[in-house]
């Protein structure tokens, strides 16, 4: 039995990722999250496998709520007339809600445009950005793949967040080897990218020469 299909295997890769520090931001860039919460892992016959991916996916929203901030409570005041003493007959009307609503200015449309663009900057301004993006793309192609092969591509997307969570840019695949869920061969396509500028794999997968 393959090592991707081994139940075991996957309880292992959940459990390293549960151990490196990621934010929000890495996880909607990398996508990671939709696929470790694929009905695959969460209905898997083995329950630790289902018990390992349940854990991770709440661990995970634990850190999307603590960056949520808090909602202030609503000042219950009562209208300046009323606080006075004076009668309700004096206190000023309520403007009407048609009034109300032509007052609400709406976005501007080149302001979201704005908006986006800052927020699309900020996710692809990581210092290991280019890096993350070889590995990110080594992952697509493993899902499209199906079947098995979309464990390889959790590992990948596993090494985009890893990669986009550092702040510092990596030099060497040795430098961040003591990592979980950084192996020998993702070291290995590292180095090379760093050292040619290309991932072999993913070269041979661009040219057609490999499935």
């Amino acid at each position: 039995m393959s090592s991707w299909q081994d139940a075991a295997s996957i309880v292992s890769i959940f459990r390293a990722m549960s151990k490196v520090s990621v934010s929000v931001q890495s996880l909607r860039a990398t996508g990671v999250a939709k696929e470790a919460n694929h009905v695959f892992f969460r209905n898997n016959p083995d329950i630790q496998v289902r018990e390992a991916c349940a854990k991770l996916i709440a661990s995970w929203k634990e850190i999307g709520l603590a960056k949520r901030p808090a909602t202030p409570p609503v000042a219950e005041t009562l209208p300046p007339a009323l606080a006075s003493g004076k009668g309700e007959e004096e206190a000023p009307m309520k403007p009407s809600k048609e009034k109300r609503t032509a007052d609400v200015t709406k976005p501007d449309k080149t302001e979201k445009a704005k908006r986006s663009k800052k927020t699309e900057e900020k996710v692809g301004d990581t210092p290991n950005a280019e890096l993350a993006a070889q590995f990110k793309e080594l992952a697509s192609h493993e899902f499209k793949k199906g079947g098995t092969s979309k464990f390889a591509g959790i590992a990948f997307n596993k090494v985009v967040a890893i990669l986009n969570g550092l702040e510092q840019k990596v030099t060497s695949g040795s430098s961040i080897a003591h990592l979980p869920g950084i192996g020998k061969e993702t070291v290995k396509k590292i180095d090379q990218y760093l050292e040619k500028g290309i991932i072999d794999k993913l070269e041979r997968i661009r040219n057609g020469e490999e499935d």
